[in-house]
């Protein structure tokens, strides 16, 4: 049963509880339930605290952490890898179609030093297009970028910020490229937290910077890189809210340019994951493990997956549209929770865990009536219900193509303006900079989500405030509160749009 996570949601599990489990004439020790020692762990460590030091909680918690892993394990989990599936799974690429849009081409890929990038430019390498050029803050010795490169005429390297016009236009100017992958912007949602004047300047104004000179430049086609987070309806964290932004401005030039625009949306890339990441550091060191909290789940995708949909991608765009692509098939998500006892299970170590938190960044909670549950099984966390009534699976079978929903772009602009404004006021704290963001979030969202069917707000409102489900999840209306604004307000200008056209019709008849 699903109710809430990370990007994420939360499951409700079968529980191993406490009965005896009988062989023949020997009886095995009593297993506690999950719930009870997860209770227990938290008791010990309550959510916010700093990371325990003193040597008896740790052991305790090592011994609660032992035990906890029995659990799963005897309800059969913790066998392989909860990542197993996503990390071999492939998707179909259209490499015809492909070759014949990059053959001869000359390519600039934005971010290209990083795990997608990289990737993305040795793939592209197959393809005999005539010039790579990547663009990044830093090169990275170790990058696959710097194997196999047959010649500097064949690939180039550039070390620009994308916030900087000058610089940026001339390498437009200089290398004036077909097609363009915009991969560049600050991933960690996290770090743009703490960083909020860095990630709306690199996120939204770079990404501007990107498209004014596609533009300018006579780019046949670009294409984005976006997030699964992107799909909530509205958001008040940094990085998703940014990424909205960045879709909504390539509608809008996808509408009014001379530039074909396509789009793409990744969720949790096990190839450079954070939370992995973490977990396998502190674990080779024999250092505590702090999970954010107990029942977040996350849907995993290898990079291998997140190049063919980029490049499918340069395949379905099509002029005066904006369309994404998403991975159909991303498994059943998995929890947080069981990657990390798996980890520390596999390493031999008696490591302890507990739960810190969910940091800034990280906090907001699964909205229900983000899936459609009319049809659950077409359940996919990178869609919402709204996006989907227009979405299509693709011929292969393996992706969701979905037209981006239509802002008001004139709402758009004025929204970003007020963003820009306390943006580039050196006095302003990160703090009303996230407040003109999300204001700008919640205005632009209005102008889509008011021009949904009625009976469809009504339902996805329905959906995501139905009492059983927040109980199930410990949640209360507040934590959805300005999705169900968003909604209430959307609802209302519905109403009024349509009184008002009642009274216009009733009123142009009775003149007659």
């Amino acid at each position: 049963m699903l109710t809430s996570a990370d990007q994420g949601l939360t499951i409700e599990t079968n529980e191993v509880s406490g009965e005896s489990l009988n062989s023949g004439s020997n009886t095995k020790p009593l297993l506690r339930s999950r719930v009870e020692i997860i209770h227990d762990i938290k008791m010990l460590v309550p959510a916010g605290s700093p990371e325990p030091e003193d040597e008896q909680v740790l052991n305790q918690l090592a011994s609660l952490t032992q035990e906890l892993t029995k659990v799963y394990q005897a309800a059969g989990q913790l066998r392989e890898d909860p990542f197993a599936d996503a990390w071999n799974r492939r998707v179909h690429c259209y490499r015809d179609l492909v070759a014949e849009q990059v053959k001869g081409r000359r390519i600039l890929v934005t971010g290209g030093n990083g795990c997608v990038g990289s990737q993305l430019i040795q793939e592209l390498k197959t393809f005999e297009p005539e010039k790579i050029v990547c663009l990044d803050l830093l090169l990275d010795e170790s990058s696959s970028l710097n194997k196999d490169n047959d010649s500097v005429e064949q690939f180039t390297f550039y070390e620009v910020d994308i916030r900087d016009q000058n610089e940026l236009e001339k390498v437009f100017l200089q290398e004036k490229p077909d097609l363009v992958f915009h991969l560049a912007a600050m991933r960690l949602p996290g770090m743009a937290e703490q960083r909020v004047r860095d990630a709306v300047s690199t996120n939204i104004m770079g990404t501007h910077n990107v498209i004014r000179f596609c533009e300018k430049y006579g780019v046949k086609k670009c294409i984005f890189s976006s997030t699964g987070k992107a799909s909530r309806y509205v958001t008040g964290e940094v990085y998703a809210a940014t990424k909205k932004v960045c879709e909504w401005l390539f509608d809008q030039a996808a509408q009014s340019g001379s530039t074909v625009y396509g789009m793409v949306r990744f969720t949790h890339m096990l190839d450079n994951s954070a939370a992995c990441e973490q977990f396998d550091q502190k674990v080779k060191h024999g250092k505590i493990v702090n999970i954010h909290a107990p029942d977040k789940y996350v849907c995993g995708q290898n990079v291998h997956e997140a190049v063919s949909l980029l490049l499918n991608s340069l395949v379905v765009s099509k002029p005066g549209k904006l369309e994404f692509l998403v991975c159909r098939n991303l498994g059943w998500p998995v929890e947080t929770l069981e990657v990390a006892l798996y980890k520390i299970l596999q390493s031999g170590k008696n490591i302890p865990i507990y739960f810190q938190g969910s940091p800034v960044g990280y906090e907001e909670g699964f909205f229900r009536g983000n899936v459609d549950w009319d049809d659950p099984s077409a359940f996919n966390l990178l869609v919402n219900a709204i996006e989907k009534v227009s979405s299509r699976v693709d011929a292969s079978g393996d992706f969701i193509v979905t037209p981006v929903l239509p802002c008001c772009f004139e709402r758009l602009e004025a929204e970003l303006a007020a963003v820009r404004k306390v943006l580039n006021d050196p006095t302003s704290a990160d703090s009303q900079i996230k407040q003109a963001l999300a204001e700008c979030i919640m205005k632009v969202a209005c102008s889509i989500y008011s021009q949904a069917p009625i009976e469809l707000l009504s339902k996805v409102l329905n959906w995501g405030t139905d009492p059983e489900y927040l109980q199930l999840d410990g949640a209360t209306l507040d934590s959805h509160q300005p999705t169900i604004r968003l909604f209430i307000e959307s609802l209302s200008a519905k109403y009024r749009n349509s009184a008002s056209h009642s009274g216009s019709h009733s009123g142009s008849l009775s003149t007659r």
